[in-house]
């Protein structure tokens, strides 16, 4: 429920069992009638969370019967096995399910393990669901092998937002996972989500190699190592076609960047490339102004909050000049604040011409009036 239940609370019995309330009763009763009051705003999830074990069990009940919510937002935290398996039912069987945005508990436990397997099992054989994000504690366990036969068997899931955290844990269980993406068939976007910036993701990328689909990946959180993301790109079978790094937000130069860098200049059929926080440097200039001009069809380049300043814009602007295929341009938050960074980029939109979307924003040209009039 969009906020749920924060006026619904459950009258009780004697005995303390939980009875469900007559507001939540009716609200059931519209989901089940396909009633388009209960529906969030569009683009937004139907919220549940905080709900005792019979709600959550009565609520799942009544969406087998609604054909209307396309997006659910899912706390599993509190589950039991009752309402777990309930809402593992909906799951599995709805026809019109497509988004499910789900957080896992992160305490340890025999409970938690079961409930995991259940959703991922209603996952695997969901026709409809082909959007996934999720927030996973790795513990290890039977779990890990739900998410790895979920992945193997999925029929329906084309884009999953992977959320790991806990260090070392974290990189176990990229490990652990690896399997599952290498026999993968049907994803087509994969945004992994890391907590630490030594985390090897280097299992992970090169099971990727020779999936038959996958067409956007999306590294955010603290990449600091991209190990492995060269032999992706490089492989003769990989299909990806935009690509988008977010280094950590503290911390030295991304272990493997300018490798990853060299290889994009061997992949002209990439449209969408952002390089956020990645502190590009002397060493990343030369190749990322390779890759430039050997893209012909580049069409969305994001270098936000990489402070390259009017000496790194510099660096890369020959080959914004000659480049005609770049619509959108993200520079923004990259201290660009002086005359001759504003004379620089007076130069690429005289060359560019085909540049129809640029982005400026936090970069205090404002501070120097004439820098204002140059642009």
């Amino acid at each position: 429920m969009s906020d749920p239940n924060d006026s619904m609370v459950p009258s009780t019995m004697e005995d303390g069992t939980a009875l469900l309330s007559r507001r939540f009763l009716e609200f059931c009763t519209r989901v089940r009638s396909n009633d388009p009051s209960v529906l969030p705003a569009p683009g937004e999830p139907l919220r549940i969370s905080r709900l005792s074990e019979k709600e959550d069990i009565e609520l799942a009940d009544a969406l087998l019967e609604n054909t209307n919510v396309t997006y659910l937002k899912l706390d599993t935290r509190l589950y039991t096995k009752s309402s777990a398996e309930a809402m593992a039912k909906y799951v599995r069987t709805s026809k019109s399910l497509q988004r499910i945005r789900w957080k896992d508990s992160y305490r340890r436990s025999q409970q938690r393990e079961e409930n995991l397997s259940c959703f991922l099992h209603a996952i695997q054989e969901s026709t409809s669901l082909n959007e996934l994000q999720i927030r996973l504690t790795p513990i290890g366990g039977p779990s890990f092998l739900a998410l790895e036969n979920m992945l193997t068997h999925t029929q329906s899931l084309r884009s999953l937002n992977l959320m790991y955290s806990y260090g070392i844990l974290e990189e176990i269980a990229i490990a652990e996972v690896s399997p599952g993406f290498k026999k993968n068939t049907t994803l087509q976007e994969l945004t992994l989500e890391i907590s630490e910036a030594e985390t090897n993701v280097s299992p992970l990328l090169t099971s990727l190699c020779n999936h038959p689909h996958l067409r956007n990946l999306q590294l955010h959180g603290s990449v600091g190592n991209l190990t492995g993301l060269e032999t992706l790109l490089l492989s003769d079978n990989s299909k990806i076609t935009e690509l988008e790094i977010d280094g950590p937000f503290y911390g030295s130069t991304i272990i493997g960047l300018t490798s990853v860098l060299h290889a994009l200049a061997s992949r002209p059929t990439l449209t969408k490339l952002g390089l956020h926080r990645c502190r590009l440097g002397h060493d990343e200039f030369r190749p990322l102004r390779m890759a430039l001009r050997n893209i012909p069809s580049l069409q969305s380049l994001d270098l936000s909050h990489n402070t390259l300043g009017s000496a790194g814009l510099a660096e890369i602007a020959p080959a914004l000049y000659r480049n005609t295929s770049i619509k959108v341009l993200d520079i923004s938050e990259n201290s660009l604040n002086d005359m001759e960074s504003a004379q620089i980029l007076r130069d690429i939109l005289r060359h560019n011409k085909t540049i129809t979307t640029l982005d400026l924003s936090w970069n205090e040209f404002g501070r120097t009036g004439s820098a204002v009039d140059c642009i």
